[in-house]
């Protein structure tokens, strides 16, 4: 088997191109993932289910042929998990933020990424004072079942040991998972009242006025408070890549799925999965609870979460200057969303950043992983612990927002 483990510098790297692909993607403005969280905008859920269409064959085909990679499915202790997806996704729908879109919202100039910052860094604190008590090992030892994928066991770094036959079966599986992915990207409308994908958009280059609108839209609230740029610049390229016109970048917004997900695979070839919370762990962990179990835990298996964190702020910040020209400087911008339904106050809005923040980290330590953890790592790796995460997570996501957000 051909295996290789990378210096962990090298996680600033990975950080930074997933850090600048997410920008241009438009996950660190917040008010992106609020209308996943309202199912107005569902680019999230296209794009994910296409990277990972792409990118599982690539990651099973490699190992059926002998290439060696980090695995590292989440393991599957059903009530932690299920609980700590729920409280996740009502984070999420409260904050608009992932803990990695924190760090990519930092790089934007987000104000309220620094009041999201103290709240997951509390919530980590949290998990880590739980957890060594009864209810915490409860928790987290109840109905575990361990580190299983669909069709294989994780027995070893580099191995999934196949249910039946050889690492060919679960090659086999990721195929078909790949197709059942792709169908959801394929068909699944982007916006709320609209017909089309993005994808199916650039296939059939067709949009309804409605989606030509929306589109619109988006562009406003993704450069609200941003730098400004000229007509004929990449900025207005990739901010307005929906325009009506001919646009070469419309294929590089869809392509930006794939790009992640192979960032993925390869980072697994190189070190380890992509993951973001455990940083929060290990500061709250460094700086407030040294001494306690999961603190040291965490100083005994952290990886370069930290180096890819940094990468990732980094790469947002490169991407919000230079290319999509997001840049807010720190100003206070407040969603749309959220100043629709609570207003323009300042105090408001770092209430619902740090509050939320607080309870996302909270369930992301709890459940063991997060966004990048169990969603994009876990489901790229067929985990069932990251499959229940999902579920788990768009459950609570879609009925905290249907309640937060809804008219008075």
């Amino acid at each position: 088997m051909i295996t290789y483990t990378a210096p962990m510098w090298v996680g600033i790297l990975i950080g930074f191109i997933i850090g600048a692909a997410a920008e241009i993607w438009g996950i660190a403005n917040p008010e992106t993932l609020i209308r996943l969280a309202k199912w107005e905008d569902r680019l999230f859920v296209i794009c994910i289910t296409l990277g990972l269409a792409i990118s599982a064959p690539v990651l099973f085909g490699l190992y059926a042929l002998g290439i060696g990679f980090h695995f590292s499915p989440k393991p599957l202790y059903v009530i932690g998990v299920g609980i700590g997806g729920l409280i996740f996704g009502s984070g999420l729908a409260i904050s608009g933020y992932f803990p990695g879109s924190i760090w990519m919202a930092l790089g934007e100039g987000r104000r309220d990424a620094i009041y999201a910052v103290f709240g997951a860094i509390l919530g980590a604190a949290t998990w880590t004072v739980l957890y060594q008590t009864p209810v915490g090992q409860w928790l987290v030892n109840t109905l575990n079942f361990g580190s299983v994928v669909i069709g294989g066991t994780h027995v070893d770094k580099f191995i999934i040991r196949p249910w039946y036959g050889t690492p060919a079966v679960i090659f086999g599986i990721s195929l078909v998972y790949a197709v059942g992915l792709f169908l959801v990207a394929y068909y699944l409308p982007r916006y709320k009242g609209g017909v089309r994908s993005c994808l199916r958009e650039n296939i059939e280059k067709r949009s309804t006025p409605y989606e030509v609108e929306k589109h619109k839209e988006t562009a406003m609230f993704l450069t609200d408070g941003g730098l400004p740029y000229s007509e004929n610049s990449i900025a207005k390229k990739l901010n307005e890549y929906y325009a009506t016109e001919s646009n070469v970048t419309r294929w590089f917004m869809v392509s930006v799925a794939g790009i992640v997900g192979l960032t993925v695979v390869l980072e697994m070839f190189l070190h380890q999965i992509f993951g973001e919370s455990t940083t929060d762990s290990w500061l709250a962990g460094m700086l407030f609870l040294p001494t306690f179990k999961y603190s040291q835990s965490v100083f005994a298996g952290i990886g370069w979460e930290p180096f890819s964190d940094i990468g990732t702020l980094m790469g947002a910040l490169f991407a919000s200057v230079f290319l999509t020209r997001r840049f807010t400087s720190f100003r206070n911008i407040i969603p749309p969303s959220w100043s629709i339904r609570f207003g323009n106050s300042q105090i408001t809005r770092f209430l619902g950043s740090f509050g939320g923040a607080y309870l996302m980290l909270f369930g992301a330590r709890m459940a063991d992983g997060c966004a990048s953890g169990h969603i994009l790592s876990g489901d790229l790796q067929m985990a069932i612990s990251g499959l229940e995460f999902t579920a788990a997570v768009f459950a609570a996501m879609l009925i905290t927002a249907h309640y937060v957000y809804r008219k008075r």
